[in-house]
């Protein structure tokens, strides 16, 4: 176990102050947020509604909900890839897509989507090249990622072939190609086994415990999960924060709170 975490990047710091976690510099601000999708037949789904959202620097804060309401268009919007119909956002003071192109986010979507015809480190080599590495980074960067979430021996298969298990450990590999200050984890327990899920918490417990206080937002229907890896719970049902709360590590008293909330919230 212990090579699992001791291979994790650093945070930058050349030419750049990190951020405090003591200090809780707010970080992520959504002041009346809005997003509307439009379907066939006219059909109208509220996705984000007048949202209000502040999070700190260095702050690991679950978004929980049912399916449907909201979790990863807000996810989408902090990472520049949705943008709302009204409000504003802003990341370390900046719109989220200035914020990406000049710093980066890193993204475990939801569903991770993988090139059938490539390998695992074909696919890996490309999103580095994407992610900005530089070339002569590339390889070492790739093989420590491949250590990281055990597909060193799988490296050569291709992604098409992969369960979906193994595509989430690829996903995560790409999350961790390079050092980012926020991290974004869309379900990132999706499908990952007993031991994968127990070596993810390690993990997420590195990145917790790093001074230089990346910030960590992850979405779960995994409560237990997020009492343990969380210290800040947020409920949104039907695109609106419906509760806020510190976890205190207390894994009931945590789903019992949401599960009344949400039954409040749909009985409204």
């Amino acid at each position: 176990m212990r090579a699992w975490t001791e291979s994790l990047p650093p945070m930058p710091s050349a030419g750049e102050q990190p951020y405090q976690h003591v200090a809780r510099n707010r970080l992520i601000e959504l002041s009346g947020v809005s997003k509307t999708y439009r379907r066939r037949y006219r059909r109208r789904i509220d996705a984000l509604v007048q949202l209000d959202l502040r999070i700190e620097a260095g702050s690991t804060v679950a978004v929980v909900g049912p399916n449907g309401a909201g979790k990863s268009t807000l996810f989408g919007v902090l990472a520049g890839l949705i943008r709302p119909d009204r409000g504003r956002t802003l990341v370390h003071g900046l719109a989220p897509v200035a914020y990406v192109r000049s710093r980066g986010v890193g993204l475990l979507p939801d569903r991770v989507r993988l090139p059938d015809r490539l390998t695992v480190r074909e696919t890996l080599v490309r999103l580095a090249i994407l992610d900005g590495c530089s070339g002569a980074a590339i390889p070492r960067s790739v093989d420590r990622v491949l250590d990281l979430v055990g597909l060193r021996e799988r490296s050569g298969d291709r992604c098409g072939g992969l369960s979906h298990g193994l595509r989430q450990r690829v996903g995560i590999a790409q999350l961790l190609l390079r050092p980012r200050e926020v991290l974004l984890l869309d379900e990132p327990l999706s499908g990952l086994d007993p031991v994968w899920r127990a070596r993810f918490r390690e993990l997420f417990e590195q990145l917790r415990r790093d001074s230089s206080g990346r910030t960590l937002l992850l979405s779960s229907h995994e409560l237990g999960e997020t009492a343990r890896l969380t210290e800040r719970v947020i409920v949104i049902e039907a695109g609106r924060v419906v509760d806020d709360f510190p976890t205190r590590g207390d894994s009931e008293a945590l789903e019992r709170r949401v599960l009344s909330v949400l039954r409040r919230a749909g009985q409204a």
